[in-house]
């Protein structure tokens, strides 16, 4: 999955594709892009550079375009062959270093930007709250144990974040129950809501209020592209934010051993990475109502505000199942 940039977008959003690329053309030990295209599809029309075994870098020729991929900052620029020359002429920018980049910013710093003016603080006109929970890992849900959570409400320019703890959790649900309007969560419907739920001493009735209100970007992306993809690599490949830990066993860690030792600094460790997977969660879905598109393998997947909300709900038979074979997963 990539953020497709045009010409423009490489100047004014912060990113290393035009570094990357270069560090190629020196590779190839040519003097200017236009020596290493040409270098490039003397063979066919697809080239790919790699970095120790992982792919960095896909250049291709089709139907008399150019797509050039950065495979380390997911950004694929596609424009007319022969305009290719805008590419020479950012290389060459770069390289005298005569256009100095101030004032470039990070996605991560447009959307944030964005949110400060209040364009964030209600969707489609109604409040929401952003929510992320952990919990012990297990084959059955409705054997899982609630350890923490973090909730994250708009408060004009702020983001203001809330711990929840397993002594404070049937308040919360209660307040989720009664909260008007949206809840968002990344795989809430198959994973928070009933661990919540079940956690606070509710059933399926409470499920089901909470399924009505969320706000899933897992089922939406799932929905929107046919794919299966989780909140990591969405997060990095669009806003550039990564967990604050590499996987599951270091917060498992981290959690016992702050059960044995009752060390508070394991605890907010632990809290951290939370509360960041909330952040996360915010990001992208200020994302997806920022851009109101995709790109998964140069396949455009466009929607609309009444799109994001009723894909993000869907909960039809056919295609709702999480674990379907015939879905492609992304990780």
């Amino acid at each position: 999955m990539y953020k497709r940039f045009s010409i423009n977008d490489l100047t004014t959003i912060h990113n290393d594709f035009i570094p990357h690329l270069y560090a190629l053309i020196k590779r190839e030990r040519c003097q200017w892009a236009n020596d290493f295209f040409k270098l490039c599809f003397r063979d066919g029309n697809d080239v790919y550079y790699f970095s120790r075994w992982d792919i960095c870098f896909r250049i291709s020729k089709r139907n008399n375009e150019l797509h050039l991929a950065d495979e380390i900052d997911k950004i694929e620029v596609v424009l007319p062959f022969d305009h290719k020359s805008a590419i020479q002429s950012l290389i060459i920018k770069y390289v005298s270093k005569k256009e100095r980049q101030f004032g470039q910013k990070t996605i991560e710093q447009i959307l944030l930007d964005e949110f400060k003016t209040w364009k964030y603080s209600t969707i489609n006109g109604k409040p929401y709250v952003v929510y992320d929970i952990e919990t012990t890992v297990v084959d059955d849900l409705k054997a899982a144990e609630f350890l923490l959570a973090y909730a994250m409400y708009p408060n004009g320019e702020k983001m203001d974040y809330r711990p929840i703890m397993r002594e404070n959790l049937r308040d919360f649900v209660d307040e989720m129950l009664a909260f008007d309007w949206y809840i968002v969560w990344f795989n809430s419907i198959w994973f928070d809501n009933p661990i919540s739920v079940w956690n606070a001493w509710y059933w399926d009735k409470e499920i089901e209020i909470l399924n009505e209100k969320s706000i899933d970007l897992y089922i939406f992306f799932q929905k929107l592209t046919k794919k299966r993809i989780w909140l990591n690599k969405l997060s990095e490949a669009l806003v550039w934010v990564q967990k604050t830990l590499s996987s599951w066993a270091e917060w498992e860690v981290l959690w016992n051993e702050y059960m044995k030792t009752w060390d508070e600094s394991f605890l907010e460790e632990f809290k951290k990475y939370c509360k960041n997977d909330v952040r996360m969660t915010a990001l992208v879905m200020f994302y997806f109502l920022h851009y109101k598109k995709i790109f998964i393998d140069d396949e455009e997947f466009v929607f609309t505000m009444d799109d994001f909300l009723k894909k993000s709900n869907n909960l039809e038979v056919d295609d709702s199942n999480p674990w379907k074979v015939k879905e492609q997963t992304i990780f």
